[in-house]
């Protein structure tokens, strides 16, 4: 190995994300227990090949065919370009925390032939994605739950069988209480954060670090 192996494990739900880039090779062991990840994890770190402690369910794409690493602030993965068989591949890793996806973008990056460090803010467009679809889904649900709680007060029966029965019959109880107002203002205030959100996204968009193989 031509240097000691990253690694670094994410945890998304019950799973865990495995990820170790020893120079040579990024190795990816995804969406497993955390006892499979642990014992993998404890094999690379006591010094076994890292191919062996990741076992056959783990995905390999040597670094000679990455063409393109990236990560931004404000997401929790890497984007990995690289070729296999002629063809362009992308793939996403799942990572942990920013510094870790420096980390791993920096060592990558490092092996890409003639690639250099570029830091700049991502697009608008992209930017805006995030507090758009929370503008969306506040409004959406604003305008159902403004529905609701007019069925509520005019003494329409609600619907509270099934599934989360339980949940339906508090949502109806909630409703009653704070009534149409009620929902309005926290819709107000939801749609607010959400514009805000937006507005500090274009005043200061989060930073995409890219090193990219030239053309």
């Amino acid at each position: 190995m031509s240097q000691q192996p990253l690694t670094f494990v994410a945890n998304r739900e019950s799973n865990q994300y495995l990820t170790v880039f020893d120079g040579e090779a990024l190795y990816l062991l995804e969406n497993v227990s955390a006892k499979v990840a642990q014992a993998a994890l404890l094999a690379v770190q006591s010094g076994q090949p890292v191919d062996e402690a990741m076992g056959d369910k783990a995905m390999t794409i040597p670094a000679a065919d990455i063409t393109r690493v990236r990560t931004a602030e404000h997401d929790d993965f890497v984007q990995v370009r690289y070729t296999k068989a002629g063809a362009e591949k992308h793939y996403v890793v799942a990572m942990p925390g920013l510094d870790q996806q420096l980390a791993l973008v920096r060592a990558i990056g490092a092996t890409i032939p003639n690639a250099e460090e570029v830091r700049g803010p991502i697009p608008v467009a992209q930017a805006l994605i995030g507090p758009g679809f929370a503008t969306i889904c506040v409004v959406g649900a604003t305008v159902v739950f403004v529905m609701l709680a007019r069925d509520v007060a005019s003494g329409a029966e609600i619907d509270t069988s099934g599934r989360r029965a339980g949940m339906k019959i508090l949502i109806a109880k909630v409703l009653g209480v704070i009534g149409m107002p009620g929902v309005i203002a926290i819709g107000a205030v939801a749609l607010a954060a959400a514009l805000f959100w937006g507005y500090q996204r274009i005043k200061s968009p989060p930073m995409l670090t890219t090193f990219e193989r030239p053309v």
